[in-house]
């Protein structure tokens, strides 16, 4: 390991210094491309509330309170995958020395990781897109990058799911897993679309 450039397991991450965690990415086998795509994700939420905030304190509205609540509550949700996405790889990479029905549950939740932080990550997007109508012209700029980070860690996140199906032996659950990756990544487009026609 190089010197400077913590270990990370153990639920850490989010204990890292951004240039700890630059540097764990850049130089260490975890955290992955499904650890920062949850970070990314978490970093666009953040921006969406901060739009939401903003305008709060220029002029009180009931429904952009209500989105700030929904934001507020959901921040954290997408990044704390960062942690799970490390822990599943890791649970990977120790079940090749096991029997293969470890193999298996490891590449389950290999994949399962991954889908569960596309969904928190289109929740975020619901919240981006309802946002965008109701924050003030000052800030719009950062729901627009908001909802472009977390759309792009959507697809980014994805990535992983299909790097693991080859884990996966069971025909049926393969198909599975495919036709739930399509669907989220049908949302994320949609969503996309749609974000782009109201700027």
């Amino acid at each position: 390991m190089e010197k400077g450039v913590p270990a990370v397991g153990d639920g850490q991450l989010w204990d890292l210094t951004l240039a700890q965690f630059r540097e764990a990415t850049a130089g260490l086998a975890m955290p992955g491309c499904g650890a920062v795509s949850a970070v990314v994700a978490d970093f666009g939420l953040a921006l969406v509330v901060k739009a939401l905030q903003v305008s709060e304190k220029r002029e009180r509205r009931e429904q952009r309170q209500g989105l700030l609540q929904s934001a507020q509550a959901l921040l954290g949700r997408p990044g704390a995958f960062a942690d799970d996405d490390v822990a599943a790889f890791h649970e990977f990479l120790q079940a090749r020395r096991h029997d293969p029905q470890a193999q298996q549950a490891a590449s389950r939740q290999a994949c399962a990781v991954p889908l569960a932080t596309a969904r928190a990550c289109l929740e975020a997007l619901d919240l981006a897109e309802a946002a965008w109508p109701e924050v003030v012209e000052s800030v719009r700029c950062d729901v627009h990058a908001g909802a472009l980070l977390i759309a792009t860690a959507i697809d980014a996140v994805l990535l992983n799911v299909d790097a693991d199906l080859d884990g996966l032996s069971d025909s049926t659950t393969v198909e599975e897993v495919r036709l739930l990756r399509r669907k989220l990544q049908d949302q994320a487009d949609e969503h996309r679309e749609r974000f782009a026609e109201r700027i």
